[in-house]
């Protein structure tokens, strides 16, 4: 058998999800057989988020995915500890786990690194805020530059097919949203670069990646919570 013919085992969500639902079915089926009690075994069901969080991990291509499955991981951890009985004194402090995400998230916008802007007219970066409904807008503008957008318990649209970006250049969106999400849409001539943090939540590039090199770039950035950001063109 030659290299090309060769097959791996790749680690992901459904690959834990089907051997999940192959344990269970055997652990049930040792229960009916009265070999071993299923309700002592199922007690440590927090592992199936232990085994969800290192799959996301050993298949992240960026920071963001890694955080992800860290997230996972810290979740099926509590719980686990939970059940155990070796974490319920500590439990009291699993606030402070919020505090350190607001923090890191703060940081990243205090100090990443800004895109000049030329003055001129306002359209060329817009804002749109959606709290408890939504919002949709559509730009048109011939210099587009970027926009802010925020969607709390709600959810928004921003249509970008019709914009304008120079050549080379660099647009860059930024996001936020808790509870709810934003759907982009963007022309196929422009490469996206998705630098999202997400926080039980996620995001979702659909778009087609141009072969110019020169083709304009947007940079959609931020963070989403319980929530999500969809991209395509």
């Amino acid at each position: 058998m030659n290299g090309a013919d060769r097959s791996y085992v790749r680690m992901s969500g459904q690959l834990i999800i089907g051997l999940l639902l192959a344990a269970l079915g055997v652990l049930f089926t040792l229960d009916n057989l009265h070999i071993v009690h299923a309700r002592e075994i199922l007690q440590y069901w927090p592992v199936a988020f232990l085994l969800v969080g290192l799959s996301q991990i050993l298949q992240a291509r960026s920071i963001a995915g890694m955080v992800g499955g860290s997230i996972w991981i810290l979740i099926g951890g509590v719980l686990l500890g939970d059940r155990l009985t070796m974490l319920s004194s500590a439990l009291r402090f699993w606030p402070l786990f919020l505090v350190a995400v607001g923090a890191y998230v703060a940081w990243k916008s205090a100090f990443r690194e800004e895109v000049p802007v030329t003055p001129g007219d306002p359209s060329e970066r817009i804002s749109a805020v959606s709290i408890l409904g939504g919002v949709h807008r559509r730009v048109i503008s011939t210099k587009f530059q970027g926009a802010d957008i925020t969607a709390f318990m709600g959810g928004g649209k921003l249509d970008l097919r019709e914009a304008i970006a120079a050549p080379g250049s660099e647009a860059v969106v930024d996001v936020t949203a808790m509870m709810g999400g934003y759907e982009i849409r963007v022309p196929e001539s422009w490469n996206v670069i998705v630098d999202v943090i997400p926080f039980m939540g996620g995001y979702e590039d659909k778009t087609r990646h141009p072969a110019d090199p020169a083709a304009p770039r947007l940079r959609v950035r931020g963070f989403v919570m319980m929530g999500g950001v969809e991209i395509k063109n």
